[in-house]
């Protein structure tokens, strides 16, 4: 019988999912019994045992954590800053990977060899089809400012503040090397109709970031159609019920929000705080 993983009993779920002091038998069968999002927990679990302050996670599987009602996310993203930790992580997806065969979950998995600042790790688990189900995205980026300490019920991590991710995607969606993201563009609209956004803050990020173009907004009549065909592609999953769209608000008025949002930031107005209430920046 192949040793438990010494990093299961740092933590455990508040619902008692896995208990290392079951047989193998049982604790693959109870991972065998998680939903999608449980399965994301379960890494995200294993993962923020293993590193306090030098992992900071993001993305999607975030914002489903901290805005109610979020799109269902296939991936847990996070970045570290020191790249030699890499290898560490890379182990231990290795092994999450090997218990959700085992248990059934997926059929095969890949594991990125490498990291580099313009190149992202991780791994990648499919289904007997072939179809990618789940997966782990690791950047190797400076995580010194923009993010705070949160409590998600099962674990407590360190994820990027609101303002830090509203940077990444702002960089992306005015990047033509990364055009028509649909995707980023909805999880703006959702960031901003949920919660307050610091201005200066979030002008800080984007200057720490880099690589804003702000000369491609007000986008030109030909990105707009292309940007609304890629949003009329889009499918959104709910996330709290299994296999439920989510409804999209229409195109026409993310943009609008999104203009309201940006335009400000772009010419670096006299602003404070942006109201999810009111949808403008006061």
């Amino acid at each position: 019988m192949e040793p438990l993983n010494a990093f299961d009993d740092v933590k455990t779920f508040e619902t008692d999912v896995i208990d290392i002091y079951e047989s193998e038998n049982s604790k693959y069968s109870k991972l065998a019994d998680l939903s999608h999002m449980e399965q994301l927990d379960y890494m995200v679990n294993r993962l923020a045992s293993m590193f306090t302050t030098s992992i900071a996670f993001k993305g999607g599987y975030m914002l489903n954590k901290l805005i109610p009602g979020s799109r269902m996310t296939f991936d847990i993203d996070f970045s570290i800053e020191e790249k030699k930790n890499y290898e560490v992580i890379k182990n231990e997806l290795g092994r999450i990977a090997i218990e959700f065969e085992k248990a059934g979950i997926i059929a095969d998995y890949k594991i990125k060899d490498s990291i580099a600042p313009t190149s992202s790790g991780g791994i990648d688990m499919y289904a007997a089809s072939g179809e990618k189900i789940l997966g782990v995205d690791v950047g190797l980026h400076n995580i010194s400012y923009g993010v705070k300490h949160y409590n998600i019920k099962f674990t407590e991590v360190q994820a990027f503040e609101f303002e830090r991710m509203l940077s990444d995607k702002i960089i992306a969606i005015l990047s033509r090397k990364r055009f028509r993201r649909a995707k980023d563009l909805y999880d703006l609209y959702a960031i901003t109709n949920y919660t307050s956004i610091d201005f200066k803050k979030l002008v800080e990020y984007i200057e720490i970031r880099g690589g804003a173009e702000w000369d491609h907004i007000p986008f030109s009549d030909d990105v707009i159609v292309q940007y609304r065909k890629a949003w009329e592609k889009l499918v959104l999953i709910d996330s709290t019920v299994a296999n439920v769209a989510l409804d999209k608000p229409e195109f026409d008025d993310v943009l609008f929000q999104f203009y309201r949002f940006i335009m400000p930031v772009k010419n670096k107005l006299d602003c404070t705080k942006w109201s999810p209430l009111e949808r403008r920046w006061k």
